[in-house]
């Protein structure tokens, strides 16, 4: 092969080489896409593997949220994690790397169920930021997961309402299905579900986040899509592009995720103050509990001090019965034995208990012996359980008629 020939055939290879380098052409996104964009405010974001809708709202500083405005902490602080675990903990979690999450699916479980909508949102230097992800159609999930991947890292720290429960397993399970990731990466979750029964359960009952934001920071959301119809919302745009109220699912996504920080900061300032700023006496006994659990019990007495000097009203008998228990496990003789004495008058389960732990104290460090059988016999007379409790006063009452002669 001659020299020219062999010129020849290399300037043909270039010419396929420069035709596949040519940028491919740009593929057009369909006229609905466009519509879900410029109807919420939005904007889309193509990547390989799909197209997402984008929406950004901004809550500047001084934001009113029901009672509270919206004063966000410092984007170089921290918050301990013990304000939201049982146990105690010495973890504290970067503001800058807290992570507020949501999701808004079709359906509550099962391989189906999809979550058409994914909410972000963070503290900044200027207040707190929502960006919400909305999946125009199924065939996009994946661009959507993959920027929850961008999202949540391992270095965020996860802060959810149910999510435990709920959110990251569905994420999971679609990501898994996807073949995006095999786990939701992160540096801890925050499920604030907990922190909020833990605390104000005892008073309100509904610790749902809307019965949350209406008693804890007299927040009411006008006009707020019911979350059983936000499935058919979606189904709606997907059937006839029609998106009437897709901005109300909108709207009740980011109000969800605004709610988690107001709460967090709410959670965080109940421990960071040990509770001073509460001002129900049913919060204020389970914080104690919080702090009993922890073992605590200097916390436990301090809010006893506290509630017995502000309430007017005799407080509930399994308040007292508790406070009880810490001040005896605290070596406070006194204030126990009172606490007890004034509890067993009635019928009830503290009335029994005071009576069986005022036997006891009477018995093994009084040595009043006459005393500790009158007191164990009416416990016997009032005992609200079975035979096998009713064996052990009955065993008690043997004893003590020994020791009496």
């Amino acid at each position: 092969m001659s020299k020219d020939d062999t010129r020849d055939r290399l300037d043909r290879i270039k010419q396929f080489i420069a035709s596949d380098r040519k940028p491919a052409k740009k593929k057009t996104l369909p006229s609905r896409y466009l519509k879900m964009a410029d109807a919420l405010g939005g904007e889309l974001v193509e990547s390989p593997s799909g197209v997402f809708c984008r929406v950004t709202k901004q809550y500047p500083r001084g934001h009113v949220f029901g009672e509270t405005v919206l004063e966000p902490a410092e984007i170089t602080s921290s918050v301990p994690l013990a304000s939201f675990t049982v146990e105690e903990n010495e973890v504290r979690a970067p503001v800058r790397d807290l992570v507020f999450f949501d999701l808004e699916t079709t359906g509550l479980g099962g391989a189906g169920a999809v979550a058409f909508l994914a909410g972000c949102g963070s503290i900044t230097p200027d207040g707190f930021e929502v960006r919400q992800y909305l999946l125009p159609d199924y065939d996009d999930e994946t661009a959507v997961l993959e920027k929850l991947l961008e999202e949540l890292t391992d270095r965020k720290t996860i802060v959810s309402y149910n999510g435990a429960a709920f959110d990251l397993n569905l994420i999971r399970d679609r990501m898994i299905i996807n073949r995006v990731a095999r786990e939701v990466p992160s540096a801890g979750h925050i499920d604030l579900l907990h922190s909020a029964r833990r605390l104000f359960r005892r008073r309100l009952g509904d610790c749902t986040l809307t019965n949350i934001e209406r008693e804890i920071f007299g927040f009411y959301r006008d006009d707020d899509i019911p979350g059983y119809l936000i499935p058919s919302v979606y189904f709606d745009w997907l059937a006839s592009e029609d998106l009437t109220a897709m901005e109300a699912v909108l709207e009740h996504n980011r109000l969800d995720i605004l709610a988690l920080y107001f709460l967090l900061r709410k959670v965080a300032g109940i421990f960071e103050t040990e509770g001073s700023e509460l001002d129900h006496v049913q919060d204020m006994y389970s914080l104690s509990r919080v702090y009993g659990r922890r073992r605590k019990l200097d916390k436990v007495t301090d809010i006893y001090e506290r509630l017995d000097a502000e309430t007017i009203e005799p407080l509930e008998e399994d308040i007292r019965w508790f406070h009880s228990l810490a001040f005896k496990r605290s070596g406070d003789w006194d204030r126990a034995v009172q606490l007890w004495q004034n509890l067993s008058g009635s019928d009830s389960r503290e009335s029994y208990l005071s009576c069986v732990e005022l036997a006891k104290y009477f018995e093994h460090r009084v040595r009043d012996l006459a005393q500790a059988e009158t007191l164990a016999r009416r416990a016997l007379s009032i005992c609200p359980y079975g035979k096998r409790e009713k064996s052990l006063l009955d065993k008690r009452l043997r004893r003590l008629a020994a020791k009496l002669g």
